[in-house]
């Protein structure tokens, strides 16, 4: 049987990374980061993906964070953050000033603040069926009012190519990886291994 061919990769306007041959997953998930700091004018952010084992968002990709806000925000649940908000809404959050909204919990805040953080946004990564995948959030030192609509629709594309992008490297990379694998393991069967 003939396989079906693998659909191509989805565009990523905004890094040459897939271009240049070194399109993995960290590439890309840097790239998304690093231009959505860009955008924002932020010094720390980070990016998370959806755990399919525990649900929520576990940090994949991070910048200008402290150990300490990295190990608070390791895996994050379904409430109490921006992140989260944005994810269960499949929908931007801004934090305008995380001292005073009434969106986080209160080991959250204290959390962010410590690190320095005063506000961010969260901008979910979705596929094109509109599922959340993933979260790239930057975070600023300062409260802002918000984001100009050109920040926006630019942080928008990002969210849409990136996820997309993330759903075809699971479904075509992965997936190929893994019948390999299987072939490997199923070539192998009847025949004795030694250790060295």
């Amino acid at each position: 049987m003939v396989p079906a061919p693998r659909p191509p990769e989805p565009a990523l306007t905004f890094t040459s990374a897939h271009r240049s041959g070194s399109g993995s997953r960290g590439a890309v998930l840097r790239a998304v980061l690093s231009h959505t700091l860009a955008v924002t004018g932020a010094g720390m952010g980070n990016v998370q993906l959806t755990d399919q084992a525990r649900g929520g968002l576990r940090i994949e990709e991070h910048t200008g964070h402290t150990p300490e806000f990295v190990d608070f925000f390791a895996h994050v649940g379904d409430d109490g953050t921006a992140c989260a908000r944005a994810a269960r809404d499949v929908a931007p959050v801004t934090v305008r000033d995380v001292e005073s909204d009434p969106l986080f919990s209160e080991p959250a805040r204290r959390a962010i603040l410590a690190a320095g953080s005063r506000a961010c946004h969260s901008v979910p990564l979705t596929t094109a069926s509109g599922l959340c995948v993933g979260m790239v959030s930057a975070h600023l030192d300062r409260p802002v009012q918000g984001l100009t609509t050109a920040q926006a629709k630019a942080l928008d594309t990002v969210g849409g190519q990136a996820g997309r992008w993330l759903a075809w490297h699971d479904h075509t990379v992965v997936l190929d990886a893994l019948e390999h694998l299987h072939a490997l393991g199923r070539a192998g069967r009847g025949s004795r291994f030694r250790r060295s």
